[in-house]
């Protein structure tokens, strides 16, 4: 634990730039929405029809579902990171950008509490995992900058922490955050 907490501290100020990043994605896709409406409801319903086939899976099917879809997306945030970190921003910034259009589109057709309702129960532990491998892609992007720029730093050292950190706390957390958004999520907005 005490490895951990050494290595959360010495990504503390990528962890800030990734966390302004998701607000920033927020704040522009309820913006996005509010001015554009039709464009944004084109861009969730084609996220919907992508989803589709998960909607019709029993309970146990999406929970496996969605711990391999974010998985994937946590590990290719983490790999990917290394063309100087451009995929960890662009995911951030996107995720953050389709919660905004979520919130716009929520706010107007139910309340603020629904929402808030079916975000934040799996949210709380989801958006922070995100956030953190966000965080840890871009200290791997700008390790391959110093590397290849300033023949300095260790890339093979950077994935290396950023792996074992995937494996032993982001990993875990997401499927926490899946069983709460699927066995008490669905239950709580009655679907």
């Amino acid at each position: 634990m005490e490895k951990f907490k050494a290595y959360l501290y010495s990504i503390r100020y990528f962890v800030l730039f990734a966390f302004l990043v998701f607000i920033f994605g927020i704040f522009y896709g309820y913006l996005a929405a509010q001015t554009s409406p039709d464009e944004a409801k084109m861009i969730l319903e084609r996220i919907k029809e992508t989803l589709e086939p998960i909607y019709a899976m029993g309970p146990f099917g999406q929970f496996l579902f969605i711990i391999l879809n974010n998985g994937l997306t946590l590990f290719f945030i983490l790999l990917l990171a290394v063309i100087f970190g451009i995929f960890p921003f662009l995911v951030l910034l996107s995720n953050g950008t389709i919660l905004g259009m979520v919130a716009f589109f929520s706010q107007q057709q139910f309340s603020w509490s629904v929402f808030f309702l079916g975000t934040l129960p799996h949210g709380l532990i989801e958006i922070p995992v995100f956030i953190l491998a966000g965080a840890i892609g871009l200290k791997i992007g700008k390790s391959v900058f110093q590397r290849v720029f300033k023949k300095e730093g260790s890339i093979k050292k950077e994935l290396s922490e950023a792996l074992e950190c995937f494996l032993k706390i982001l990993l875990p957390l997401l499927a926490i955050a899946a069983a709460i958004e699927i066995f008490i999520t669905t239950k709580l907005l009655g679907i």
